[in-house]
């Protein structure tokens, strides 16, 4: 080329990476912009817990991978000591991480005489861990990574920051000596200067040439359209195809004449005819970029599909369109798939608006946590104001109550156990509030938790009520004991004598409940008597008997003696139709009588006590005998 004129600074520069951008040359540079503390110290929080991470680093030998392009991606080893000092634990976990940063890096011509190493910003994917066989007891360790990453990044972005003004290579002195042979003169005179070939410009071509160049430039163009997957196409500047690639032809299963022209015309959408052609003309006239969405039949199914076209017109040297280059991209998939989504996320953003549920969601490996509207409306809580991470929810929550909150969410997360939790979370305004929420993570191949979604509910006020309830649920409690103590009562009315009152009807319940009062007074108080007074029972039916002389029997058993009384006449006429035999019963008429049988029978002498009462009734009547009689008028 030096023979014809010269190198073009493009040409020579490209010259000059080819010859110069080895991949040693390239390798040891990158270590070079590099060279990373060898320890490096922050403090994090890992399920609300404070922790310090301490990194140690040793770099590797790095390697070189070229793409079809100039750009070079250069892959840094990292061997990487992490240790985790957790507060309220005793043992630090230490890990070892093996991981590789990957640079893009593209060398650039710079005058004078120099390259440029542009080295792109690094992404999160630009540092990449080895796989490890860990299970979902560790799931920190995905945390760890995802925070060694950061550190990483932080590091690698501030030291290319730093190496802005290092990263241009001088090389006017190794070229002059590389290149010295190719521009040395044949008769001995020294080589010119590189910094002389800079602006030389090669021999305008020949016009015989033209027509070679469009052949092999409309070949180029044919041969790179039918490798593309796209339908690709070109059109004249009035708007008429003259060249379609496979992938149009395939599609339509046409042939390259009955689509050239205007042919594409009856793939269309009758409705998108007029639509489309008003598009077109309106490029055609202005210049502007044609886009434009229609609806287009595909040959395999003979259905209208939605297309997205895009056609970009080429200039000649006087600004003359001389060429329109477009393609259409079937994009009905995309729609379903898109309207599909909408409509999910629609029926969730009902779900979420709709009912008083709360719903988060919570980025294990990334620290990242979002609230649904109505969480933030229950926290009273702007979204602005939101920090959006574990700690800026895990703050909120009572202190009483994370220590079970760190219990609940490490037995889901490693044991999988069902992650249901009721704790007091704290509003915006101070408040504390109750409130109950369940979640469930999402495990990835290894085994590791990295994402969690749940709903959460203020029950804060069901609660209120709730407790409310229990205490009138107790004092109702106690007011039917009391009810039950005045419907069973048992008096001790002598010693070793009992008397149950009968009230009211006698059904199967209340019975059962009196033999069990009048069993454990009779074994309490050791009576021998024990009388079941039926004053207050105006009717008696089968069951009610039938219930007494069970009472009656049960008596007996524990050595007592059972004694009725109050038996009322119309009660007595019920037994007597019924049939009931009541002869092995004492039946007496009232309770006085039952009393003085039961002392009898216990040898206590009644009639000595009655002549004491009478002597004691006569003196009380003789003073009133002494007295004067009031005297008449008259």
């Amino acid at each position: 080329m030096v023979e014809h004129g010269g190198l073009t600074l493009e040409e020579f520069g490209r010259n000059l990476l080819d010859l110069t951008m080895t991949d040693d040359v390239i390798r040891r540079r990158a270590i070079s912009l590099l060279p990373l503390a060898r320890r490096e110290e922050r403090e994090l929080k890992i399920l609300g817990k404070p922790s310090r991470l301490t990194v140690d680093f040793q770099i590797g030998d790095a390697t070189v991978t070229r793409g079809v392009s100039v750009a070079v991606d250069v892959s840094i080893p990292q061997v990487l000591t992490v240790r985790v000092d957790t507060a309220g634990e005793a043992d630090a976990a230490e890990h070892r991480l093996d991981a590789t940063i990957v640079l893009r890096i593209t060398p650039r011509p710079r005058a004078p005489l120099g390259i440029y190493l542009d080295v792109a910003e690094p992404a999160a994917g630009s540092v990449l861990f080895a796989e490890s066989q860990i299970g979902a007891k560790d799931y920190l360790r995905a945390r760890i990574e995802e925070e060694v990453r950061k550190e990483l990044l932080r590091l690698v972005r501030a030291r290319i920051a730093e190496t802005e003004a290092e990263r241009t290579l001088d090389l006017e002195e190794p070229l002059a000596r590389a290149l010295g042979a190719a521009f040395a003169d044949p008769g001995g005179r020294e080589a010119p200067p590189p910094s002389r070939l800079r602006g030389a410009g090669a021999a305008p071509p020949q016009a015989s040439q033209h027509g070679a160049r469009a052949g092999e430039l409309d070949a180029q163009l044919r041969t790179f359209g039918n490798a593309m997957p796209l339908q690709v196409w070109t059109a004249r500047p009035d708007g008429k195809l003259n060249f379609v690639n496979r992938a149009v032809l395939d599609y339509f299963d046409r042939t390259e004449d009955q689509m050239l022209g205007e042919g594409w015309l009856s793939m269309l959408h009758p409705d998108d005819v007029q639509k489309t052609i008003a598009v077109w003309t309106r490029s055609l006239e202005t210049g502007q970029p044609y886009e434009t969405e229609f609806r287009l039949r595909r040959a395999s199914d003979q259905s209208y599909r939605e297309h997205v076209v895009r056609a970009l017109p080429q200039r000649d040297a006087a600004g003359s369109i001389a060429l329109w280059i477009g393609g259409t991209i079937d994009v009905a998939d995309v729609r379903r798939a898109e309207a599909a989504l909408r409509q999910s996320e629609a029926r969730y953003r009902l779900f979420a608006e709709g009912s008083n549920e709360g719903i988060w969601f919570w980025n294990i490996r990334e620290d990242t946590t979002e609230w649904s509207d109505r969480m933030l409306e229950m926290m009273g809580v702007s979204r602005e104001a939101w920090g959006g991470t574990f700690m800026s929810f895990f703050e909120r929550v009572h202190p009483d109550d994370r220590s079970r909150m760190q219990a609940a969410l490490k037995a889901h997360l490693e044991e999988r156990r069902p992650f249901a939790i009721e704790y007091r979370l704290r509003r915006e305004d101070g408040e504390y509030r109750d409130v109950f929420t369940r979640g469930m993570a999402e495990w990835d191949e290894r085994g590791v938790p990295f994402q969690m979604a749940g709903g959460a509910t203020d029950v804060t006020e069901q609660k209120r009520h709730q407790a409310m309830l229990k205490e009138r649920l107790e004092i109702i409690e106690r007011q039917q004991e009391a009810i039950r103590a005045l419907s069973t009562p048992i008096i001790e009315v002598w010693k070793g004598v009992l008397t149950m009152p009968v009230l009211g009807v006698l059904d199967e319940q209340r019975s059962q409940q009196m033999m069990e009062v009048l069993l454990e007074a009779v074994a309490r108080t050791r009576c021998r008597h024990a009388i079941i007074d039926l004053t207050g029972v105006s009717a008696l039916d089968a069951a009610t008997a039938d219930h007494v002389l069970r009472l009656i029997d049960a008596v007996a058993m524990l050595g007592a003696q059972g004694i009725v009384v109050g038996i009322r006449p119309e009660v007595a006429q019920t037994v007597v139709s019924l049939g009931l035999d009541l002869s092995n019963i004492k039946t007496l008429s009232n309770l006085r009588e039952a009393l003085l049988f039961a002392m009898q029978s216990s040898g206590v002498s009644v009639r000595r006590r009655r002549r004491r009462r009478e002597l004691r009734e006569d003196e009380d009547e003789a003073p009133r005998a002494r007295e004067p009689l009031p005297e008449r008028d008259g």
